[in-house]
């Protein structure tokens, strides 16, 4: 009988923090630095994040989410117009680390 192992490497995510958090713009440009895998810039979604901080019609939720790494999960949107407005935006941030787990298969 033949068998063979595969091996996959999969991970979950657990939120570490998740707080409110004054992002100023060059916060916001560090986590965009460390975002080279996320979908295009939706450039009327970021616009119309503007008008809404230039008008402190901003709210809290959804939160910024990036890993401990630094690198970021989700936001970038929201990221860009504090970068665009040059203005310091209280926005709730998660922090998450990645929890790997092995998974071991044979095939016979």
């Amino acid at each position: 009988m033949n068998k063979d192992q595969t091996t996959k490497q999969k991970y979950r995510l657990s939120r570490v923090s998740c707080e409110p958090v004054l992002v100023t713009p060059e916060m916001a440009q560090n986590w965009l630095n460390d975002n080279p895998h996320n979908r295009k810039i939706n450039l009327a979604r970021v616009a119309e994040l503007c008008q809404k901080i230039k008008e402190n019609n901003w709210k809290l939720t959804p939160a910024i989410e990036v890993i401990d790494t630094g690198r970021l999960w989700n936001g970038q949107h929201r990221l860009s117009a504090i970068v665009e407005t040059g203005f310091t935006v209280e926005m709730k941030v998660c922090v998450y680390t990645k929890i790997y787990h092995t998974f071991v298969s044979i095939i016979y």
